[in-house]
């Protein structure tokens, strides 16, 4: 409860809001002298601002003026050289980055999904876990009919080479996503552009809407708004060339540029205007950065007055509601109490100047009161620590979800997204065409000394084969994914441990299908009849094409650019054929040691071990090159002999050992690169 009293004509009046303590949490962004260097050129210089829950601020300029640095470092993607970006009264942190909102201009989704598909995964991940399941299905319903989207809902977003959703649908997806979470700050980087004007309008509408109703702070960069849309905005940051020209509220820019001697024409775009002067006129750009560091240090002043007579009157029981700028006054004397206490607090929350004494007569928690420190030149580092340590006001900072509850849905979305990938008409169509062809190849091969090496070299195929198709289908697959992933990490939509172990078996399913109808083609078109070993087979060749797999996504997480992958792939793969066994046994001893390293060379010796142990024992021909049948001694040469003659003792148990090792190794390094290495700057 929230009780507000004050003298009126003589009167006592009570104010109670009973829904003060059960409302939405809000937050307030400030930054102060924001600098940013790169090779000695200020990129951005000493910019300042704030903008408080239930506003509007649009940061506006020419291209290359530095709004999208701004609003990079606004989200924590970008260290600042110097100043200062707070949150409330808490500096910018990872876990405050989680309730931050940032909408690239750049649409980032995985292709193979539909609109719905991927708003659905997301509510399914960012919404709070005990949240009913039909509950999230009316609130993604909602949003999709709030941005007209509910049409195209089931359109793929497609790619350069599938058509998709149009660039404004990808748009308005884009905040769909953000705006399922409720966030308290929304960032949003030219979320009008390439949208007509219709759309631009319906876009804005939303956002101030959503602004207003829901007490929420948005900052959007724009670029040329229209007229209608320019005076959408509450706020207004002008920069030019990393430099602020103007800061404050957007009707206050007519009466700024009267007061350096310019004045903005009637029935003209301001906003058009304004860029026009600032950019062909030098003497007035000069003009408007020497008023915005005067203002500015004037705004700094008027803000630490306010802060001290906040502190003084906000609670003072025996005066009316005071509000600095706007000044909040009870109308007509003859009013009834009910009427004038709903006029108090519709006033209460419409006014957009009292956000600060807002938090505080909400009597809210430490993370949620105003920067009011941030102003007024207080030792404001010395709070800090105090709200840190209250885990529980600030738990809700969590991840929304469990672990299990990630995975789950993780798993689903990979199959899903990866299932016309990998098991596309194309690769079906491969795979069946290529057993075809290697069944009638080795069709009913005689198992005789004198075709040995034909049905070794079946082997050697096989193992081959699927080693490349797996390795260089994983190393395509994750750079495609990185973009998206990065993404959802900033925004703490889950733990990575959660995505790479969804990403191991949620795909696990579509890694071993191809394989699998590969050998039940082929396999018995070479005579074998025994379904024991056709199971063991297929067991360790699933095993090896997993073990490539792993050595892909290694090489796809360490490397950024598409060729070195290749490149290093290919080096790898052609190493492993050479000393896999095969091909030759001529190796050096200098070079021996690399066979050890070859993946190929264990699973394919375990293929001739089970082959010619389990299977049809092999006849021996005459001559013979093995000294068993030279002597006599028998009609048939055992599978040690075999792997005798290519110089391979290792027992079927130590080549799966080794192999497992290779998995193990290869998946725990593909976790560290992306954990240590390739971690999103967040």
């Amino acid at each position: 409860m929230c009780r507000i009293s004050f003298d009126f004509r003589g009167e006592s009046i009570t104010v109670t809001i009973p829904f003060i303590t059960d409302s939405p949490r809000t937050l307030q962004l400030s930054f102060q002298d924001v600098t940013i260097l790169h090779q000695e050129r200020k990129i951005l210089n000493d910019v300042s601002g704030t903008v408080s829950p239930g506003e509007v601020l649009a940061i506006m300029g020419p291209s290359g003026s530095g709004k999208t640095t701004l609003l990079d470092c606004l989200s924590g993607q970008r260290h600042i050289d110097s100043g200062a970006i707070f949150l409330n009264r808490e500096p910018l942190s990872k876990k405050w980055r989680r309730k931050i909102c940032y909408v690239l201009q750049e649409e980032i989704f995985f292709s193979g999904l539909t609109l719905r598909e991927t708003v659905w995964y997301t509510a399914l991940l960012r919404l709070p876990e005990k949240m009913p399941k039909s509950q999230k299905i009316t609130l993604v319903d909602g949003i999709l009919e709030a941005l007209d989207l509910t049409f195209c809902q089931h359109t793929k977003f497609g790619d350069y080479m599938n058509r998709g959703l149009s660039g404004g649908e990808k748009k308005r997806a884009n905040i769909a996503c953000e705006l399922l979470t409720n966030p308290l700050l929304m960032l949003l980087d030219e979320p009008t552009s390439g949208l007509d004007s219709h759309s631009a309008i319906s876009l804005m509408k939303v956002l101030k809407r959503y602004a207003l109703q829901e007490l929420k702070t948005v900052v959007i960069t724009v670029h040329q708004p229209s007229s209608q849309m320019f005076h959408m905005f509450d706020k207004l940051l002008l920069l030019y060339n990393g430099d602020m020209a103007y800061f404050g509220e957007v009707n206050s820019i007519y009466r700024y540029f009267e007061d350096i001697g310019v004045v903005i024409e009637p029935h003209y775009n301001p906003a058009e205007f304004v860029l026009e002067q600032l950019k062909s006129h030098p003497d007035v750009r000069e003009k408007l950065f020497i008023a915005a560091r005067e203002s500015h240090g004037n705004f700094l002043n008027r803000n630490c007055i306010a802060c001290s007579n906040h502190k003084k009157n906000a609670f003072n029981n025996n005066k009316m509601i005071q509000n600095d700028s706007a000044g909040m006054a009870i109308e007509k004397s003859g009013r009834q109490h009910d009427a004038l206490i709903n006029d108090i607090i519709n006033n209460y929350y419409k006014d957009q100047q009292q956000h600060v004494d807002h938090h505080v007569l909400m009597n809210q928690s430490p993370c949620e009161e105003a920067t009011e420190q941030l102003w007024c030149g207080g030792d404001s580092q010395s709070n800090f620590s105090s709200l840190s340590s209250d885990s529980h006001s600030c738990d809700w900072l969590d991840y929304p979800t469990r672990f299990c509850a990630q995975f789950c849905v993780l798993s689903n979305r990979n199959f899903k997204e990866a299932k016309s990938r990998m098991l596309s008409k194309l690769n079906w169509f491969q795979t069946v065409g290529l057993a075809l062809m290697a069944g009638a190849i080795w069709f009913n091969i005689p198992r005789t000394e004198e075709y040995l090496h034909d049905l070794q070299g079946w082997m050697f195929f096989s193992q081959t084969y699927w080693m490349l198709f797996a390795l260089f289908g994983a190393l395509n697959s994750f750079p495609s994914e990185r973009e998206v992933i990065n993404k959802e990490r900033r925004s703490g939509s889950y733990r990575l441990s959660a995505y790479y172990l969804a990403k191991m078996f949620g795909e696990l399913p579509l890694v071993v299908t191809l394989p699998t109808v590969y050998l039940t083609i082929s396999y018995p078109m070479l005579g074998c009849s025994s379904l024991k070993l056709f199971s063991l087979m297929l067991i360790f060749l699933l095993l090896n094409t997993i073990v490539a797999q792993s050595v892909g996504f290694f090489i796809g997480a360490c490397c950024m650019d598409m060729n070195v992958s290749i490149t290093l792939s290919a080096l790898y793969t052609l190493a492993t054929q050479l000393f896999g066994g095969y091909l030759t046994t001529r190796i050096p001893e200098y070079l021996n040691w690399i066979r050890y390293t070859s993946m190929i060379h264990y699973a394919y010796q375990n293929m001739q071990i089970l082959e010619f142990r389990e299977g049809r024992p092999i006849e021996c021909s005459y001559p013979s090159s093995y000294e068993v049948c030279k002597n006599n001694a028998t009609a048939f040469i055992s599978y040690k002999e075999i792997l005798k003659a290519q110089n391979s003792t290792s027992p079927l148990w130590v080549n799966t050992l080794v192999l497992m090792m290779f998995f193990l190794v290869f998946r725990g390094l593909g976790y560290a690169v992306l954990r240590y290495i390739r971690c999103p700057k967040t």
